[in-house]
């Protein structure tokens, strides 16, 4: 029997749309952004920094969105018809497609017009199986659809991924219909089917430009790539051709949600004619640039900033004076510190590689944390699971969070991590060195969190090294096991704790398992928890899962942040989302009141 999925009713409204040239943005529009990191590609299936994944998530269409206002979060269409339809107990979903929606021309459609359809869908999914690709969102499908193992395993064999191989369990039953079916239940498929890893590219595209395909983003959303400098600045430009959307939400009863319905209601997504970013990495450039109104919006305020701009999570005077205002939020997010379970010296499951993890753990004070580092911006982490996501459970408490240097000596010495040689340092159990090397990138907040961990190995007696890389370099030796131990975070890309045990699965190990961690246990109890519905029962699974990474401590757990983000007074529509990357399509700037500010 087939049921309509019953997450939300759908909060923005879609017109038929056909292949002409629209006005898309208002002309003269611009809106002006900094971002923290530099973008690495513009790939959805192989990139999975924020920095990055904000302008997919502008370019590509995924099948599924979210009411921009609604919380609790609801997913509504985006390129369907409808929600789709569930069968089987949560194993079959049945997506229809939008007829009408087009590809921004390229040279790879050889001057037709190129319409978005099901087989889309089915080969952008079929990308983040791909091996080769080696794309950290594989976990999103990997075992899940029917008939995709046997694929997988030939390109693994081969080297070379076959998407005309028959999936039964993804496919596209007619030009406008994919159907996938799943070797197990799984509730929270429609969830990731609104991430923007799962945007629509189309296989003329990928075939044409090979592999720089991410430089080269061809897609049917609200933008386009206009320009780029790698590293530096990014212009996105309004889609001409994208579909008529108008703003239509679900807000929530307050001010703030009020004063957007009533500046968008009903009028043509995106707003903007252009957006700018400009890479602006260290926290005091950036703040300078939006208070001297070269940007239109800081978002994520410099933690160091935070005491200025928003004394006790207000406006401060000064600021509000101007018209400035603020929008605080506690991120659906986890940061910890992570060891290479792989890693001769801190890896391991022996117990006194246990002991050292733990030690570890308890002589960083994560109180001077969230003080000096974060400037009082963050909460202290429990567990894997953040407020605000299926599983958390507020009571769950981290035997090994408090700061207790005292008890991590007393652990050192009694598994035989000792000083032989009196300098002052400890040694491995064996007598040899024990020297940790913690990676970190080369700015200002980052040398401020390496002081932090040095102080604290340093008062325990372990020697530290410190190893300074660039984010995506990091990335990419995080994922070659080539970092021992190191400081990183998550946010969530839907509202479900399997999105964080994930990076601790062991089949996800060079992928998003940074830790390399790998427990048949903690595996098993994930897969099983993968199949389950939101429920005690799942949720009693996710707290021994939470105790088995304290247990192992392939982790530090460190904090969940609280952001704030500010707006001059010619900016109109924002409210961040938990889950979606950006607020880009529905903000409005007014150019004549910003130029009367200069």
């Amino acid at each position: 029997m087939i049921s309509r999925l019953s997450i939300a009713i759908p909060a923005i409204l879609f017109c038929a749309s056909v292949f002409a040239v629209h006005t898309a943005g208002d002309p003269g529009k611009v809106l002006r952004l900094a971002a923290l990191q530099a973008e690495n590609s513009f790939d959805p299936a192989r990139e999975s920094e924020e920095a990055s994944l904000q302008y997919c998530e502008n370019i590509f269409d995924s099948m599924l969105g979210y009411d921009y206002l609604a919380r609790p979060v609801k997913l509504v269409p985006n390129t369907l018809t409808a929600l789709p339809d569930v069968s089987e107990n949560g194993s079959v979903y049945t997506f229809r497609i939008r007829p009408g929606i087009y590809f921004q021309p390229d040279p790879a459609f050889t001057g037709r017009a190129r319409e978005l359809v099901a087989e889309d869908y089915a080969y952008s999914l079929k990308r983040l199986l791909d091996p080769k690709l080696r794309s950290p969102w594989q976990f999103l499908l990997a075992g899940k659809i029917v008939g995709a193992e046997p694929v997988v395993a030939a390109a693994a064999a081969s080297g070379s991924f076959d998407y005309d191989a028959p999936m039964a369990g993804l496919r596209a039953v007619d030009r406008y219909t994919l159907r996938i079916r799943l070797t197990a239940p799984d509730f929270k498929l429609p969830y990731i089917l609104a991430t923007p890893a799962t945007g629509a590219l189309a296989r003329e595209v990928v075939e044409r430009y090979r592999g720089d395909v991410g430089a080269h983003p061809v897609g049917t959303g609200p933008y386009l790539l206009k320009e780029w400098t790698r590293s530096s600045r990014v212009v996105l430009e309004a889609n001409p051709g994208y579909r008529e959307v108008r703003f239509a939400a679900e807000p929530e009863d307050t001010p703030w949600d009020a004063a957007i319905m009533k500046a968008l209601a009903g009028r043509r997504i995106p707003l903007n004619d252009r957006i700018e970013v400009n890479v602006i990495e260290e926290g005091q450039p950036r703040w300078l640039a939006f208070l001297n109104r070269e940007i239109d919006v800081i978002e994520i305020l410099p933690e160091e900033f935070a005491n200025v701009a928003a004394p006790n999570g207000r406006i401060a005077p000064n600021l509000a004076k101007q018209g400035i205002r603020l929008f605080g939020e506690a991120k659906p997010d986890v940061w910890f510190t992570f060891f290479n379970m792989e890693d001769p010296v801190v890896g391991g499951y022996a117990p006194e590689k246990i002991a050292l993890r733990r030690a570890i753990a308890l002589s960083i004070n994560t109180q001077a944390e969230i003080a000096i580092v974060r400037n009082n911006q963050a909460v202290q982490a429990q567990s894997v699971i953040p407020p605000g996501i299926a599983g958390y459970d507020a009571d769950f408490r981290n035997p090994f969070g408090e700061y207790n240097p005292a008890r991590s000596k007393a652990l050192l010495d009694f598994f035989g991590y000792l000083d032989r040689d009196g300098d002052g340092y400890r040694e491995l159990p064996d007598g040899k060195p024990l020297v940790i090397e913690y990676a970190s990138q080369p700015t200002l907040a980052a040398r401020r969190m390496d002081e932090l961990i040095q102080r604290s190995l340093e008062e325990v007696g372990i020697r530290i090294t410190l190893k300074k890389e660039k984010v995506p370099e990091l990335r990419k030796l995080g994922k070659q096991g080539k970092l021992q131990m190191r400081s990183d975070g998550w946010q969530a890309d839907y509202p479900d704790a399997e999105n964080f045990f994930q990076l601790l699965y062991g089949p996800n190990a060079g992928q998003a398992n940074y830790s390399r961690f790998r427990l048949a246990q903690f595996d098993r109890m994930y897969e099983q928890t993968a199949a389950m519905p939101d429920s005690d029962e799942r949720n009693a699974l996710y707290r021994r899962m939470s105790n088995l990474v304290l247990v192992y401590a392939p982790w530090r757990m460190a904090v969940h942040r609280l952001q704030n983000h500010l707006l001059h007074p010619w900016v109109a529509g924002y409210k961040k989302h938990p889950f979606a990357m950006t607020t880009w399509r529905y903000l409005d700037v007014d150019v004549a009141q910003r130029d009367a500010a200069k």
